[in-house]
Order: structure tokens, then sequence, then C-alpha cells
């Protein structure tokens, strides 16, 4: 069993938005690919003043029931793509951040659904709800937008490297990930444009970058691994690269160019021009 395979369950937000369908679809093929249960989750928040006595108790069958029926259409979508998945539907009372914090705290992995930049509402507002979780969470949380097409594609596992503690443990999650399904992994580092300026630099980070992914080529040396050293501004570098990626994976906490990447306009940027799941793996998660 490796650092992410444990028997805890991923756990996949569900709503009423199309992102969260794709988001169950990602969640169901994480599940079974790691032999791990997967649990739907729906938060129900009440309107201000809550329910009171009979006068709501038709308010509340009927949201409860539309709750359930949610829960239902997410399992058959699960059950449809893995006949065999384990799998666990709760409706929850409370604060959807609250709730999905607290469920992070027992997941093996969390999974949400975003819909585009260009729709006017976000069924994960950076923000408000994206926010409060992104960065703060104790299990890698992947960001599942609503693709142009199937996300189950070919495409490599890409990883942001900048040599920090948390991009060695996206480095894990990402060789982990890419031999779930037999994909290769794309290695990228992105320099400033000022950086590059100086002698030897690119040299120097494909170096670093090989000694960064040394140690998971040896535990996975079937994996194709190909490295890049890309000049830029990161989020869009990091995103227009994963264009046709299985998924984006990237450490929460970073040093130099991705100092601060989950957080202010760089973060929200990334968020919203990746076309493909955005796995966030907080430092502390490998062994």
């Amino acid at each position: 069993m490796n650092s992410f395979e444990t028997r805890r369950p991923v756990i996949v937000g569900v709503d009423r938005s199309e992102a969260s369908h794709w988001a169950v679809r990602w969640a169901s093929d994480e599940a079974a690919g790691r032999g791990l249960p997967l649990r739907l989750l729906h938060a129900q928040e009440w309107p201000t003043g809550g329910p009171e006595a009979e006068t709501d108790h038709r308010f509340v069958i009927g949201l409860r029931a539309a709750g359930d029926a949610l829960l239902d259409t997410a399992r058959l979508l699960a059950t449809e793509r893995h006949p065999d998945l384990e799998i666990t539907p709760r409706l929850v009372e409370g604060r959807p951040v609250r709730v999905l914090r607290e469920a992070a705290d027992e997941a093996a992995q969390l999974v949400l659904g975003i819909r585009r930049l260009t729709e006017p509402h976000s069924a994960l507002p950076i923000g408000s709800k994206g926010a409060s979780l992104v960065g703060h969470l104790s299990c890698p949380i992947a960001l599942v937008p609503e693709p142009p097409d199937d996300i189950s594609g070919s495409g490599p596992v890409v990883v942001g490297v900048d040599g920090s503690d948390a991009s060695r443990t996206a480095i894990g999650f990402a060789f982990e990930d890419a031999s779930l399904v037999g994909a290769d992994v794309l290695a990228v580092e992105v320099r400033r444009p000022a950086e590059v300026t100086q002698p030897d630099l690119v040299e120097e980070s494909l170096v670093d970058l090989s000694e960064s992914l040394a140690g998971w080529q040896e535990k996975y040396p079937d994996i194709r691994v190909r490295r890049e050293v890309l000049t830029g501004s990161p989020a869009p570098m990091l995103a227009a690269v994963a264009t046709r990626a299985r998924c984006l994976v990237i450490g929460s906490r970073g040093l130099g160019g991705f100092r601060g990447l989950l957080f202010g306009s760089t973060g929200r940027a990334l968020v919203h021009r990746c076309s493909v799941p955005l796995v966030i793996v907080p430092n502390g998660n490998q062994a």
C-alpha cells in the first residue's frame, strides 16, 4: 500500500451542476483504480431561520427528497462506470464549506466539480467556498471542470515541480495516479522570464527535475517520464501544457515560481484556465 492508498474513501461533493456529474466520474475512477470505497456527499444548508416544527414539515420532506434524488443520480453514474464499486451516499445538514472540510479529514481524496469561468456562477467560487478549502485540507483535492470532451483521455499526468517539499509530495501523487491508468508523467518547471537570462539556468533546472524524479522513477520503472522547463507566468504556462493531460497535479505550498500559487489572482487564474482536473496535494501526504 502506498502513501495515498488507504481504506479512507474518495469523497465527492454532489450538487445540481453538470460539473458535479464530471466530478462523480473522476471520483469513481480514482476510487476503483485505488481499490477504495466511494462516498457521495451532498450538503443541505437550511434557509435563514431553519425549519420550524409543523409549518415547515412539508418543506423539510421536499428538501431531503431533492437531496436524496441528487445522490441517487450520482450513484447511478458511478455504478454504470464501475459496477462493483463500494458506494455510500450521505446527505448532511450544514454549510457546504464546513461539511466538506470536515469530510476531508477522513478522505483519501476530496473531489469537487467546477464550472468554467465563462459561466455566470462557479460551482466552486474561488472567492468563497474554494478559498476556504484549497490549501487548507489534510487530503488531496481534485477540482474537476466541465471538459470539452471525456476526461478519461490518454494524455500524461502533468506535475508542477519547483523543488519544494510540497512539489515533491505532488510528484508522488502524480506517479501513483499515472500508474493506475498506464499514463506518462510530464514534469514541468516554470521559470520567470527574468530568471532565464542567468547562464545555464535551464540546464540546471533540468538537472533539478531529474533529481526530484529519481526515486519515483525507480519505484515506477515502467512509467515513461518527460521533463520540460518553460518560461513565463506559472498559471497560464501550466494550464497550457496540461491542455490534453489526464490531470494537472501541484502542491499546495511552494517556493520560487509557485509561491502563493493557490491564493490570490494567480491561483484563481489556474483554476479557471485549467481544462482538465486540477489535483492539489497538501504537503505531508507523503510517507
